[in-house]
């Protein structure tokens, strides 16, 4: 009901009060309910038997992709015979497509000459990538939507007319159908999350070039034979100094991780409202 209270007093529009007001009530199997009879959007909701799938879902985990080499080791002398240093090269975007970025040595490395090198090999990734964070499974149950009863309005789909139950919770005469639901007040479920063994399996190869300058043009010093995964690669130079590497994977088979949980489960709780009672007509409208 709304009241104008007069020239200056505020406007009261009371909420729908439940328990001595008629209402229109839809149940159904899910919460699709058509809207309330006359378009009220004042109106309440609850569930019945509300019950829930254990488990969010199956996990997974994405494949451990090959890496390839961001350093090699240089040496003074040749046939790798002393302890070397170790030359990084910048590894932006270097595996973006696997075609060989060229990759300056970070920072620059001076002009010392190097007379060998050690390559690394390429890699496959410390850890597979888990399915993503599962969302709790849908809550189902029997839903029961309640809408104020309008003046002069009549629902066009299947509503029961009820009312409150009688003091002593009984239902009156021609009002003998008793339903009960609880509002849904919080839904604190939380999936736990997925998670991986240690990848297994793969095999990477790669093709290494070491470079003189900067842009990886011209002055190819050594390499140009394939690395595995498995072959740490001692190779001798003509003396000069290591300004670049490029490095492309020539054969990638991708090593695979199990999940250590098979699904991902729901814990928490729905939180429910008290119960509600309805004294329903038998007939549908």
């Amino acid at each position: 009901m709304v009241a104008l209270l007069g020239c200056g007093d505020e406007l009261s529009i009371p909420a729908p009060r439940m328990h001595d007001h008629a209402v229109w009530l839809w149940t159904g199997d899910t919460a699709n309910a058509p809207a309330c009879p006359g378009h009220r959007l004042d109106f309440w909701e609850g569930w019945a038997d509300a019950a829930s799938m254990e488990e969010c879902g199956v996990c997974t985990c994405g494949p451990a992709l090959c890496t390839l080499p961001s350093s090699v080791m240089a040496h003074t002398s040749p046939r790798c015979g002393d302890h070397g240093t170790q030359i990084a090269f910048d590894d932006q975007d270097a595996d973006e497509d696997h075609a060989g970025v060229c990759r300056k040595a970070v920072p620059p490395v001076p002009s010392e000459v190097f007379a060998s090198v050690t390559f690394e090999p390429p890699s496959l990734a410390a850890e597979c990538v888990p399915s993503r964070q599962l969302d709790p499974p849908p809550i189902f149950g029997n839903f029961a939507k309640a809408c104020p009863m309008g003046e002069g309005v009549h629902p066009a789909s299947e509503w029961r007319a009820c009312i409150s139950p009688e003091d002593d919770g009984l239902c009156r005469t021609g009002f003998d159908i008793r339903l009960e639901f609880k509002e849904r007040i919080a839904d604190a479920r939380r999936c736990t999350p997925c998670s991986c063994e240690a990848p297994a399996g793969g095999n990477c190869e790669a093709e290494l070039l070491v470079y003189a300058e900067t842009s990886c043009t011209t002055e190819i010093i050594g390499g140009g034979f394939g690395v595995d995964q498995n072959d740490r690669r001692c190779t001798d130079l003509d003396p000069r100094p290591i300004a670049a590497m490029r490095a492309v994977l020539t054969h990638q088979e991708p090593g695979t991780c199990a999940p250590t949980s098979l699904v991902s489960e729901a814990v928490g709780d729905v939180i429910s409202g008290e119960p509600r009672v309805f004294c329903c007509s038998n007939n549908f409208y």
